[in-house]
């Protein structure tokens, strides 16, 4: 069979393989697999998924299948051959976790679904972590992937500075990887914004702002199916690949939960117990935003915050000049080991440094959960993976267009947006591979007109109080 794509969401199946817990191997066929679905989340340390199966034989209950399973898989779009373009599990198998659905469609078949998760989150589950660790969190991050979880797959690793000294007190390589992900700050750019994720290409152990200069894997943008073509007249599958079959506008800042988060504002105390001191930091989102890194002012140096920066109180103050979320975190503590010093008397180890970290964070991560996002589903392709970077335009809704708002896409929804989720899903009925994917921006292309009076409403009235005690009885 020639190797090529004659529609969009053409996938083939090299390998599916069901290994069960008596070592006997069992291959899938392509006609005994009904469905897949493989999960990829920013947030999630491991790819989760299910398979949906037809049995003739009854080997859910002759196999037997009962959890202990392993699903060895590789999947590619026709016509792609990079290592990196195919969702290869032949090696590093996936664990079959448990056995959801058994149920009779008639003829002697039975349906099947199974779930299954990447190997490395059960493996965690069952090891743990009681010894002296030391390095820069990127080099511990990698200790734990390599050593205690003893995974082989691919880790894309941003480089983070400073130099830790941790006792890890018997706990998961997860738990370690999560304190890695509170405290470190990149290298390069003292960014303290990472990400620790699993994509079908490996692990990665990022910040955003690594994420935010990748080039945009590939444009969305809408239009009517299947009515693109090539000057030839031959169907245009890239074009058609690249159409967004249906959207929906999924989310927009919420003020009372970036307030209350510390996105607008933050106060930071950090005490010294051996000195008796403390210092304190105040975090303020606008005066920040243009030394931090955003998903489009890496490209366009004047992009806006993701809000108004007009004054809300006559005496000037704006959203962002309440500090409403504060915290308190000492310098001491489990990084600090004065007993190894240098030959100039100074200590090898950082101690904690929740002033470079703790704030801008908190900021950045938590704004993803309100930022703009749109939800599409296009025609899948294996290339794609969460934490890529593509173009997604929105169309302009509207029954009348003014002069000066007479464009074919939506204004805040389009440009550059982050993978933030995503679903893959391959339909054996119709060899059909789809793709759901949560997009999510920062920021804006342009900063927000600020007018100078346009306060919070409050009325100019007295205030009337009425003391509900006197009409007892009436």
């Amino acid at each position: 069979m020639v190797d090529q794509v004659f529609r969009g969401g053409e996938y083939v199946i090299e390998q599916a393989d069901l290994v069960l817990s008596t070592g006997k191997h069992v291959g899938l066929k392509a006609g005994s697999i009904l469905n897949l679905t493989i999960f990829e989340d920013i947030h999630q340390f491991a790819l989760t998924g299910q398979i949906m199966i037809q049995d003739a034989l009854n080997l859910g209950s002759y196999g037997p299948i009962i959890g202990q399973e392993y699903l060895l898989l590789k999947i590619r779009t026709p016509t792609i051959y990079e290592e990196d373009g195919i969702i290869d599990y032949s090696e590093n198998g996936l664990m079959i976790t448990s056995v959801d659905m058994r149920e009779d469609v008639g003829n002697g078949v039975q349906a099947t679904i199974l779930s299954f998760v990447s190997r490395e989150f059960v493996v965690n589950q069952r090891t743990r972590v009681n010894r002296t660790l030391t390095g820069s969190y990127s080099d511990i991050v990698t200790q734990m992937l390599r050593k205690d979880l003893n995974s082989k797959k691919k880790l894309h690793i941003e480089s983070s500075s400073e130099n830790k000294k941790i006792i890890a007190p018997n706990i998961e390589p997860y738990d370690v990887i999560k304190l890695a992900l509170k405290e470190g700050v990149s290298k390069d750019d003292s960014d303290p914004t990472y990400l620790f994720f699993e994509n079908t290409r490996g692990f990665n152990y990022r910040t955003l702002g690594n994420l935010y200069k990748g080039l945009p894997v590939i444009n969305y943008t809408k239009s009517v199916a299947g009515t693109k073509f090539l000057n030839n007249g031959a169907y245009d599958i890239m074009a058609n690949m690249s159409n967004i079959e249906s959207y929906t506008i999924a989310s927009s800042p919420d003020i009372i939960y970036n307030t209350t988060t510390g996105v607008y504002g933050s106060k930071l105390i950090v005490h010294d117990i051996v000195s008796k001191s403390y210092d304190t930091y105040t975090y303020n989102y606008i005066d920040n935003f243009s030394k931090e890194r955003h998903i489009d002012n890496t490209l366009l140096p004047l992009s806006g915050p993701l809000l108004n920066a007009l004054p809300i109180i006559p005496t000037g103050e704006n959203i962002a000049s309440f500090p409403s979320r504060q915290f308190l975190k000492p310098t001491t503590g489990r990084d600090k080991d004065l007993s190894v010093q240098d030959e100039f008397y100074q200590s090898t180890f950082t101690s904690n440094t929740p002033h470079r970290s703790l704030q801008r964070r908190a900021s950045s991560i938590h704004m993803l959960e309100t930022s703009l996002q749109v939800t599409l589903e296009v025609l899948g392709n294996t290339l794609i993976g969460v934490g890529d970077i593509v173009e997604c335009n929105i169309p302009h809704t509207a029954t009348f267009k003014s002069a000066d708002n007479n464009t074919d896409f939506d204004a805040l929804y389009s440009g550059r947006f982050l993978i933030k989720k995503l679903r893959h899903d391959f339909n054996q009925s119709n060899n059909q591979h789809k793709i759901t994917m949560n997009l999510c921006k920062d920021n804006l292309i342009d900063s927000l007109y600020s007018p100078q009076d346009n306060f919070e409403p409050i009325s100019s009235k007295p205030a009337k109080t009425i003391n509900t005690d006197d009409n007892i009885g009436l």
